[in-house]
């Protein structure tokens, strides 16, 4: 399954936002179903208690984070979950490989092995404060359905894969979408391997992913191993389904983002002795430059928020000579976005300029605001029926970066008060059932999508 290869073009650097190849759409592939759902996605049922099970049983392995998970991008606790995860695909008899950015990734056979696999994926780690729920519930999501798939009988016509997408969150190496990114051809596996730690120690993603032995041979892009569709579950940290008294929702797309770094290069001196006039303070800098972000995300009814805070030189008395900051902007509107950065930049320039301080900036990532793949998100919606409503996504995830490629759609399930990237973030189980069966629904009709509208396409 692991050595299929096509001929595709591949979408190029820049923005990721418009998907540029609409050939990679399928043309003619348009017409859609908006009723009822696949005859064996009626079929199907999720064993919620054995879910939410391996919800909490996955959860031990965490950094201590009372009632939370903090489980970062290859540490300790990141290889015992990719384990525990192997351990699960072999047991169902999953083809297993591991890629050079350590996502996981396990196929199961359909009725027609020529035709590229459907997958269901998103994360297992977590933020350094996070939940038991962001990431874990979709990829423990999808191992229920595929093991309800088999003790059921239901096979696909095209085959399924489950994958575990590394450092989706960014959290210990920056950029985020670490591994994802590359399967758009966004970036490469030398780039993501070198992608350093945010705590600035010096460590980089390929050398801990290393360490953990979590560098393999499996598929590195979309062109060395192409899908059908990406489906995703994941908690919808925000309130609409929950103030709709809805467990389930359709994610029709996203909200722009984009994330800077910024370095003000200033110069040393006595904390004590210099006087305030003359100072080349870089944090001083940096401290306006924050101001700043709050009100530029007023004044363009954006959002703005600091991710990130690294100065030197370390000491009681010391003038700050270089400081960093990383941050992101948020905005609905992709002109409202491109307006932020270009307004962000200037007021870079200004405070460089009035502090003395050169000043160095990089646009890491750069997500204009999207929407989903109509035929994905339809099948998800069917899957929903009366017990779901259409949402937004406000945040990045692995399928932002498979919908570059081929049909993506995400499921949202109910999050309690909105709250995530907390130890407080909590969905219930009987919520966490029902996105596993909407996530088991979706694959189903998708396939059978698939099946009655082009039987004989090689996708």
């Amino acid at each position: 399954m692991f050595t299929r290869s096509v001929t595709r073009a591949v979408l190029g650097k820049g923005s990721v936002g418009a998907r540029k190849n609409q050939s990679l759409r399928l043309t003619g592939f348009r017409a859609y179903a908006t009723v009822k759902n696949a005859p064996l996605a009626e079929k199907l049922s999720i064993n919620g208690d054995r879910l939410w099970d391996d919800i909490h049983h996955t959860a031990q392995w965490s950094a201590p984070s009372p009632g939370g998970v903090t489980r970062l991008c290859a540490d300790e606790n990141d290889k015992k979950v990719r384990d525990w995860f192997r351990d699960q695909l072999l047991a169902l008899g999953a083809d297993y490989k591991v890629n050079a950015t350590g996502s996981q990734f396990g196929v199961f056979e359909g009725e027609d092995n020529s035709i590229p696999p459907i997958a269901m994926g998103s994360h297992l780690d977590t933020v350094a404060t996070g939940g038991r729920f962001d990431g874990p519930l979709g990829v423990i999501g999808a191992l229920e359905v595929m093991r309800s798939l088999k003790e059921q009988g239901i096979k696909t016509r095209a085959p399924i894969v489950l994958i575990n997408w590394t450092n989706e969150e960014g959290a210990r190496f920056f950029p985020l979408l670490g591994s994802s990114v590359v399967y758009a051809g966004r970036s490469t596996v030398q780039q993501a391997h070198a992608a350093a730690s945010n705590d600035a120690s010096g460590l980089t993603m390929g050398g801990e992913l290393k360490k953990i032995g979590y560098v393999g041979d499996g598929p590195n892009t979309f062109e060395e191993f192409p899908i059908s569709a990406h489906f995703e579950i994941h908690c919808e940290q925000s309130t609409d389904l929950e103030k709709a008294g809805k467990p389930v929702g359709w994610v029709e797309g996203w909200q722009g983002m984009t994330w800077y770094d910024v370095i003000f290069h200033g110069e040393d001196g006595h904390a004590n002795t210099y006087p305030m006039y003359g100072r080349r303070d870089a944090l001083t800098g940096a401290a306006k430059l924050i101001c700043e972000l709050e009100k530029l995300a007023y004044e363009k009814n954006g959002a703005s928020t600091v991710t990130g805070i690294h100065s030197r030189p370390w000491g009681a008395c010391n003038i700050q000579s270089k400081t960093k900051i990383t941050f992101c902007l948020m905005h609905k509107e992709a002109e409202g976005l491109e307006e932020m950065g270009k307004a962000i930049m200037e007021r870079v320039k200004s405070i460089a300029s009035l502090h003395g301080l050169e000043a160095e900036t990089d646009r890491t990532v750069h997500l204009l605001p999207g929407n989903f793949w109509p035929e994905a998100i339809d099948c998800v919606r069917r899957a929903c029926g009366d017990k779901g409503i259409a949402s937004r996504t406000g945040t990045g995830h692995d399928s932002t970066m498979t919908t570059l490629l081929c049909p993506t759609a995400m499921v949202f399930a109910r999050a309690k008060d909105g709250i995530s990237h907390s130890p407080k973030e909590w969905t219930s189980k009987e919520d966490c059932a029902e996105s596993a069966l909407v996530l088991g629904k979706a694959v189903l009709n998708f396939d059978d999508y698939m099946k009655q509208k082009a039987p004989g396409l090689k996708m």
